[in-house]
């Protein structure tokens, strides 16, 4: 199907004119991670961030465009020692921010008009995520539903740290994975914005 230029400049416009920005609630909101070592793994967990998603008025349902920013200073992986050699591996003196962007958004299945906890709405979701001042793609599905003033964008992913130029950590006889899993509940709050109401 083609579709001329004037209609992609129309439908970009209009997207800007009726997009509603939305702050995310940092309590109502998780973002935890899991490091994969010989012999044992660990968990962490990112104790500050915040972030903004742009939406239609009209169905605040449909995310079209996110960034989250993470404190990398205030990760931890509840080990004082292990977050000593974890903030120097990050350089977070000289390089504070961890980011994703969101690009687009696919619907995959369910209705995310009606969707709720226990039936949630699929989508696939495309972005950017920076670490070391290093810029990747990256893609994962989520699964959303509105919850009143809520809208609650769930899901997990894996981030490659030697894609963003981070050295593989070996201590002693242990071997850190390269890999790290990501867990992620973003909650954020539709009342700031008049346009949108109440909803179920």
């Amino acid at each position: 199907m083609r579709i001329t230029a004037s209609v992609v400049l129309a439908l970009v416009f209009t997207g800007f004119v009726h997009a509603a920005g939305i702050p995310l609630d940092q309590e109502r909101s998780s973002l935890k991670f899991t490091g994969h070592a010989f012999l044992h793994d660990f968990n962490g967990e990112a104790k500050e961030f915040s972030g903004s998603a742009a939406v239609d008025p009209q169905k605040p349902e449909l995310i079209t465009a996110a960034r989250i920013e993470i404190v990398a200073a205030k990760m931890t992986t509840f080990e004082s020692g292990r977050d000593h050699n974890m903030f120097q591996w990050l350089h977070v003196d000289t390089i504070p921010g961890i980011t994703f962007e969101l690009t687009h958004v696919i619907s995959m299945d369910g209705k995310a008009a009606t969707a709720t906890k226990t039936h949630p709405a699929k989508f696939l979701v495309s972005g950017n995520f920076t670490l070391n001042k290093i810029t990747t793609p990256l893609q994962t599905e989520v699964l959303g539903w509105r919850e009143g003033k809520w809208l609650v964008i769930t899901g997990n992913t894996q981030v490659d740290t030697a894609d963003h130029g981070l050295p593989i950590i070996k201590q002693y006889f242990m071997t850190v994975d390269k890999e790290v899993d990501v867990n992620f509940r973003l909650v954020f709050d539709l009342s700031r914005d008049p346009r949108i109401s109440a909803g179920p």
